[in-house]
């Protein structure tokens, strides 16, 4: 146990299993979904940051990590999620077992990489906040106290979202600085996503779902 609370101070990732399932069956019949709870702006001074781009799977876009599979031999290497065998750049030319990219270090899960100056602008984070109104009035207090301290503690750029559950499913819509809108729904049936956006975007005077 003691591990794997290690591994979530250092990364500032929590799982909700492990082991990732291998199957689609085996990932169904997991009753808790795999997923993972992130820190945002975790404070690790030991985290490295690399001065290039990520090295990512031309199929699914994953980033070259700790878990994939190097063949120094063929200079390629094998993307963990999606299995394919991706060719090392260039500037890899010199990766061997005993010259290894930081992002191959197994206590390295996680890296920060210093984007290039042609990258084009850089959009502004986005902290989406999942709130849970089930509780006790004073629970209550004490959760808006929280979230206070939390926004305030963003960046100033940042773009910030709540959506509340309880009885309901009340989604907010800060666009108009004149009013706050929401949109609200009863969680006894599902929404589908389509749908949701249509109401969503109308509500910001937009006319095409996939604007947003």
């Amino acid at each position: 146990m003691s591990e794997f609370l290690e591994l979530e101070a250092r990364d500032g990732v929590r799982m909700t299993w492990n082991v990732i399932p291998g199957t689609k069956q085996d990932a169904a019949s997991c009753v808790v979904p795999v997923s993972a709870m992130y820190t945002p702006l975790n404070p690790n001074p030991a985290i490295p940051v690399l001065p290039y781009a990520p090295l990512r799977c031309r199929i699914c876009r994953s980033i070259l990590n700790p878990f994939s599979v190097a063949d120094f031999g063929s200079k390629m290497w094998l993307c963990p999620f999606c299995f394919q065998r991706n060719h090392f750049p260039q500037q890899y030319s010199a990766v061997s077992q005993s010259n290894l990219p930081t992002e191959l270090y197994p206590e390295c899960c996680t890296v920060e990489y210093m984007a290039a100056a042609e990258a084009g602008p850089v959009s502004p984070p986005v902290f989406l906040f999942v709130v849970d109104t089930c509780m006790i009035e004073e629970e209550i207090g004490y959760l808006k106290s929280a979230l206070a301290q939390a926004v305030e503690l963003l960046p100033d750029h940042s773009l910030v979202g709540f959506i509340t559950f309880g009885t309901y499913v009340q989604c907010m819509n800060w666009v108009l600085a004149c009013c706050l809108s929401h949109m609200c729904s009863r969680g006894q049936r599902r929404l589908r996503r389509i749908k949701f956006l249509s109401k969503w975007v109308s509500l910001q005077g937009k006319q095409n779902p996939q604007q947003v």
